[in-house]
């Protein structure tokens, strides 16, 4: 038998990697991240946030990477909403050993890897572009969140990322389409679900092999 994943996230908040109110909304929350169904189609621009994005199923072949997993939220909960490969990237080893636990309890780790490692590391591994799915929640500013996740992203790979609480609803001018440019990723847009905002960035398989910059580097000199 295994374990809920609501358990997993309390086990979680019981260790200090979430908060109550984050586990409380995680299933929720991390659902979120795979409506980006219907972005980037004709007609639909980048803009303001759309209410609601259209559910994506990902292929069991696909291989997803979550940057900064922590307690879980979002890749160890999507992982039992899907059943393709994940890859749960923290450099914490405290965070690693529960997140390890967590996937032999959810009886998932025939599919699910953890990396204790930092992202930049990953992005410049074996899993460099690779990813058809990059997730990030609270990684770090869109800059660095953008040039760690380019790299690993396959051609049509998507990167998605929730967005602060608060605001106008919309998120498009926290994402510097030069400098996805730079990257190869270009921007689908945004959508709101439950209450969360998310964004989409597409990979157009053109990463420059400089990226990523040591995270030193891209602290002192962000490409937006």
């Amino acid at each position: 038998m295994t374990t809920p994943v609501e358990e997993i996230l309390d086990a979680a908040v019981a260790e200090g990697f979430l908060t109550p109110l984050a586990a409380a909304e995680g299933p929720a929350h991390s659902a979120g991240f795979l409506r980006f169904g219907g972005l980037g189609d004709p007609g639909v621009a980048p803009g303001p946030d759309v209410a609601s994005g259209i559910p994506v199923d990902l292929d069991a072949e696909t291989i997803a990477v979550d940057l900064g997993t922590g307690g879980g939220v979002p890749g160890l909960v999507l992982a039992t909403l899907t059943s393709n490969r994940w890859v749960l990237v923290d450099r914490g080893d405290r965070r690693c050993t529960f997140l390890r636990w967590a996937v032999r309890e959810l009886g998932i780790a025939d599919r699910v890897e953890v990396h204790a490692m930092d992202a930049v590391s990953v992005a410049r591994g074996d899993l460099r572009g690779r990813a058809g799915l990059v997730t990030a929640r609270s990684f770090a500013a869109p800059g660095p969140t953008a040039e760690c996740a380019a790299p690993l992203l396959a051609l049509d790979g998507v990167l998605v990322v929730s967005e602060p609480p608060g605001g106008d609803g919309g998120s498009w001018n926290r994402w510097d389409p030069e400098a996805l440019d730079q990257l190869g990723m270009v921007d689908l847009g945004g959508w709101r679900h439950g209450g969360a905002g998310y964004r989409a960035m597409r990979s157009t398989g053109t990463c420059p092999s400089r990226f990523p910059r040591r995270f030193k580097r891209q602290l002192a000199g962000p490409l937006f």
